[in-house]
Formats: structure tokens, C-alpha cells, sequence
């Protein structure tokens, strides 16, 4: 949803886009977590209403998700097709995997399923996950999140100055952008 908004403001304001594959929660267990476990009053049928309601702009359909994975392989790999110069083909297809198809992306196989999706070599893609370069990087941009209390995501930062958090409106966005030009 972030990369269809993205994408609609860039056609009407100049922007310079810089994404950055954030670990949220790097102690999530490998396995993943339950959303009800951590939230006990989250309602994934009313978070996928609102979902379904903002995407619709952009022609995404989620189905409903109760269950947050272990992002770390997912965002390893996101790097890795960066400097293969396919990162929002695989930011896409990850973003695919979890929110329409209800995939486990903290799952090796779904990931490397994706990059063989892409013409990705799966022994590279595979190499890649436990590459300490990728894992540098992944560390990186946890530290330039700090400054930002990222709390949520997707988080875009406007001008160094603004936060917004989470999937909003495109007209929100719009709202935001207007204070700065």
C-alpha cells in the first residue's frame, strides 16, 4: 500500500524516495507471533475492513491476518534484490505473499519462492540470508529509525521534519505533503 502511495503523490509532487527495510521487532521469535496474543482485543476482521477500504485506491486486496512473522529473512532478501536492482518487484511480491495470499514470509521457502518468481538464483538469494553484509545494513537503518520512534509501519518521514505512521489515506498523505510546499 505504501508503494501505491508512493507511486500516486510522486505523478503530482516532487519527491526523492529512499526505502529502508526497518526489523521492527528483531526479538520476534523465528516461528512468528499470534496477533491475539499480543492484542487480545484486535479485531482482524475490522483492521482488514480498513485495509481493504484504503487499498482499494490501489487495487490491493488483503484478507484478513492474525499473525505477525519474523520479518528478518524477508527484509535480508529485500536488500539483496536492491543490489540486484529488482527491489520493488520483491518488496511487491513479499507484500503480496503476507497481505493477499496469507504466507508465512518469515518462512525460507516462501521467500526464496518469491525470489525463483522473480528469476532470482535461489543459491545466491539463499547465500544472501545469512550474508553479515545484509545484516549490517538491516542494523543501519534500525539505528536511523531510532531518532524517528518508529513504532509502526510502514513509517514515512517528510522533509527530515514529519512522521506518519501506518497505512493512512492518500489524502492524507496529500494533507501532510501541502504543509511543506
Amino acid at each position: 500500500m505504501g508503494n501505491g502511495i508512493v507511486e500516486s503523490l510522486a505523478k503530482d509532487y516532487p519527491l526523492n524516495i529512499e526505502w529502508l527495510g526497518y526489523e521492527l521487532r528483531p526479538e520476534r521469535p523465528q516461528e512468528g507471533e499470534l496477533l491475539s496474543r499480543l492484542f487480545p482485543d484486535f479485531d482482524p476482521e475490522a483492521a482488514n475492513q480498513r485495509f481493504n477500504k484504503i487499498g482499494a485506491e490501489f487495487n490491493l486486496i488483503f484478507r484478513p491476518v492474525n499473525f505477525l512473522p519474523n520479518t528478518r529473512l524477508a527484509l535480508l532478501a529485500t536488500e539483496y534484490a536492491k543490489d540486484l536492482g529488482v527491489f520493488k518487484e520483491f518488496h511487491n511480491g513479499v507484500f503480496r505473499a503476507y497481505f493477499t495470499e496469507g504466507r508465512n514470509i518469515g518462512c525460507k521457502e516462501a521467500i526464496l519462492e518469491i525470489a525463483l518468481s522473480l528469476g532470482m538464483n535461489i543459491k545466491e538469494t539463499e547465500a544472501a540470508l545469512s550474508n553479515p553484509n545484509y545484516l549490517t545494513r538491516l542494523e543501519q537503518n534500525r539505528q536511523s529509525g531510532i531518532p524517528w520512534q518508529v513504532t509502526g509501519l510502514p513509517t514515512f518521514i517528510i522533509n527530515e521534519e514529519k512522521r506518519i505512521v501506518g497505512a493512512q489515506s492518500l489524502a492524507s498523505f496529500k494533507r501532510t505533503l501541502e504543509q511543506f510546499l
